[in-house]
């Protein structure tokens, strides 16, 4: 009674497990290259970097025009130039849960049948197995674990402030050209599904018929966009009380990336779920290739609006950056591979190729956001500063001309803090920092809905002070890790990235 019991239990949980699939399109992670790396904005200025990125009340050369315009205030004219170099690590590791009545479906997933020996039929020699009882094993060599580096370098800023005397009145004015938006990312599933297995949301449903069998599309999916979007801002800082200055800024939003995306189709998974005594699965073979290669470009403008307070001791800064929209110009190459009604094996030279063109324009409308900043000096060497940045991106709207839907692609209503120290002495000044880096996306599963990804980004710095030229140096260690958790899995997702700035200027 109750190993029959147990049994229908099982069975019941594995309907649940299954049927919930039906409800969903495909992995929500694995969604397709769109806005992807538009939430992803910089802070500019090497000296910031290695304050943390701070800047809202500290920054205190002509970098302080990417930062807070306000503080722009140089005593004569300066030029600065500064350069990036960075590598990324990015990986996955999947684990999965067996289950009882389908053990084998984990252990395909994991990328082990291939070392299990095929079992005969009773124990009779010579007597195969019919092809729901035999063991299912991946046409591919393709694992479940991947990892990926890359390495690159790009201009980080370039910049000129002066101050100009006016009606009595010291104005500083600026202009420069700088990194607004890093657009690099990647990301990469060899297990990805269409309905997904295990996917806990949206909520689960039963099935009513036990005799029905459930199809998987089961492929490799990996998406990677290359690029940046640059800013020519032109600003003015402008007093108006002793220690009080007003500035602002206009960016105009220039830029591009290279997009891939891939899927190669491993197999259709087909799950029959009999009349309460068992399940049973099948893989069948299909040979379809996609990708999808194109560019993007982007345009917008930005308008931010500052204030700062500066005394002897301490110092506090505000920023607002008005609402904006960047348009996303995009077009591609479709090509496809597919020979999944002919017989295996199949020539190289009879696939059957498909390629079209595809183009269109995402806008995405960002809204309003501010950073607030502050400024300690407890010592003529020691500078403590304090940064708090609301960026508000799960109010951002993404709006397609193919079809003028509108929807809400980030989950991100959180703030980030920053904190900063430097030290500086005669001619050497030594920094570091720490900030949070929240990101726009919620893991799949997440234990609280939307709750967004974190991680952190640890810096240290140091500035060489030689009169008429100042040599800034900062290196950067970010690094994310966040779980994919369905009810047939957990991945485990992990991004490094070291970065080392370095920026020159010269006073004359």
């Amino acid at each position: 009674m109750k190993s029959s019991l147990a049994k229908r239990t099982d069975i019941l949980i594995v309907a649940a497990l299954l049927s919930l699939a039906s409800t969903v399109v495909a992995q929500p992670s694995a969604r397709p290259l769109d806005i992807q790396g538009l939430d992803q904005f910089s802070t500019t200025g090497v000296r910031s970097r290695g304050m943390g990125g701070t800047g809202i009340a500290s920054a205190n050369d002509a970098s302080a025009l990417f930062l807070n315009p306000a503080t722009l205030a140089p005593s004569v004219f300066e030029i600065r130039a500064g350069d990036v170099l960075g590598a990324t690590m990015s990986q996955q590791t999947q684990e999965w849960v067996p289950m009882r009545p389908i053990p084998g479906l984990s252990v395909l997933f994991e990328g082990l049948t291939g070392t299990v020996k095929t079992p005969d039929s009773l124990g009779k020699p010579g007597l195969p197995l019919s092809a729901w009882s035999s063991l299912q094993k991946q046409y591919d060599n393709i694992q479940p674990n991947w990892e990926k580096n890359s390495l690159g370098s790009h201009l980080f800023s370039l910049v000129a402030a002066m101050p100009l005397a006016l009606a009595g009145m010291n104005i500083s004015a600026g202009i420069g050209v700088s990194q607004v938006i890093s657009l690099d990312q990647y990301y990469q599933n060899n297990n990805s599904m269409s309905p997904y297995l295990g996917q806990e949301r949206p909520d689960p449903f039963l099935i009513t018929n036990r005799n029905d069998t459930l199809h998987v599309k089961w492929y490799q999916y990996v998406r990677k966009r290359e690029g940046s979007v640059y800013g020519i801002t032109p600003g003015l800082s402008v007093p108006l009380l002793p220690g009080l200055r007003i500035g602002g800024s206009a960016t105009l939003l220039t830029g591009s990336s290279d997009d891939n995306e891939n899927r190669l189709e491993r197999g259709h998974i087909n799950i029959a779920i009999s009349n309460g005594t068992g399940t049973n699965f099948m893989v069948d073979t299909v040979y379809y290739n996609q990708s999808k290669v194109g560019t993007s470009k982007y345009s917008g403008t930005l308008l931010t609006f500052g204030l700062h307070f500066q005394q002897e001791r301490y110092s506090i800064g505000l920023t607002i950056r008005a609402p904006m929209q960047i348009t996303r110009t995009w077009d591609r190459d479709v090509t496809s591979i597919d020979t999944t009604k002919k017989p295996f094996p199949v020539r190289i030279d009879n696939l059957t190729k498909r390629s079209f063109h595809e183009s269109g324009k995402d806008y995405v409308n960002f809204p309003l956001a501010y950073s607030l900043g502050m400024l300690l000096r407890p010592t003529d060497k020691w500078t403590i500063a304090f940064d708090y940045e609301l960026k508000r991106l799960a109010d951002a709207e993404l709006t397609t001309s193919s079809n003028s839907t509108v929807s809400h692609p980030w989950v991100n209503t959180k703030g980030a803090v920053r904190i900063g120290a430097e030290y500086r002495g005669d001619l050497l000044a030594l920094r570091g920092g720490y900030r949070e880096d929240v990101q726009a996306f919620s893991p799949d599963g997440s234990a609280i809905i939307n709750e967004p990804a974190r991680g952190g980004i640890y810096s240290l710095g140091a500035g060489i002070d030689l009169g008429d030229i100042v040599l800034d140096l900062a290196c950067e260690f970010s690094i994310l890790k966040y779980q994919d958790i369905y009810q047939s899995n957990a991945n485990y997702n992990t991004r490094e990235q070291h970065q080392v700035m370095m920026e020159i200027a010269y006073r004359f």
